[in-house]
């Protein structure tokens, strides 16, 4: 969607994320009290400076990944800190400051993580150094996939996945399967850089297509599912 489509929408999203419109108990609490959160948070001040020292170590950044904003960084950290979940996985990697952002909540959370060529990125790989027993990197998606199942099965905790990017063509139909499964049950994953990355817009399209139950979060850029059997199927087209 364009960004012109984008700004001749923003005025109903707008509305929406005030909690006009919203009837579900859950949507407008998540809506109000996390998505379009503006009271500080504990994290905050360690998510902007790891930001600032990535940004700053960029030589020419117009010519590499896109880092995530600070806004974006700080709601992802309000998302996992409102699930809180126990064991979580990310697709796809540039800096490893949305991973940090994630296990910013809890010293005792566990971040599974896919990208293949991880040692040819040196921010993310000095992060994930950092956090040492609390990540675990694979090169290969299947891997990843067997090893967060089992931490999911031993631990008895909710799958909640990441989506920065699709980091190989060939992955996307083994994701998109998966995810297809996961959602099936319950889960929350966010889906980041749609605007950006058409493969990651292509898996967010097809996984939210097939949802039998619970609520989507979208304002074009960012979408999050909360596939929970006991919420009714809808969608949020918001602004946050």
């Amino acid at each position: 969607m364009g960004i012109i489509r984008r700004y001749r929408t923003a005025l109903s999203r707008h509305h929406r994320s005030k909690g006009f419109g919203i009837h579900s108990p859950f949507a407008f609490m998540f809506v109000r009290t996390v998505l379009r959160e503006r009271l500080p948070y504990y994290s905050y001040e360690q998510i902007e400076q790891l930001r600032h020292t990535v940004s700053s170590g960029r030589k020419h950044p117009w010519g590499q990944p896109h880092l995530i904003t600070a806004k974006g960084a700080k709601m992802l950290f309000r998302i996992v800190n409102y699930f809180n979940p126990k064991c979580m996985m990310q697709i796809g990697t540039n800096y490893g400051v949305s991973s940090a952002c994630m296990l910013a909540v809890s010293s005792s959370s566990h971040l599974t993580v896919y990208q293949p060529d991880l040692e040819q990125r040196q921010f993310a790989s000095r992060v994930y150094a950092a956090v040492g027993d609390n990540v675990d990197c694979f090169y290969d998606l299947g891997a990843a996939m067997d090893r967060y199942n089992e931490e999911l099965g031993s631990t008895g905790g909710k799958p909640f996945l990441l989506v920065n990017h699709i980091p190989q063509s060939r992955d996307f139909d083994m994701l998109t399967g998966w995810l297809r499964q996961l959602v099936a049950a319950e889960c929350v994953v966010v889906f980041r850089n749609l605007v950006r990355d058409q493969g990651v817009k292509r898996l967010w399209e097809c996984v939210r297509a097939t949802m039998p139950h619970g609520q989507t979060f979208f304002n074009e850029k960012t979408g999050i599912i909360v596939a929970n059997p006991k919420l009714q199927r809808e969608d949020f087209f918001l602004w946050f």
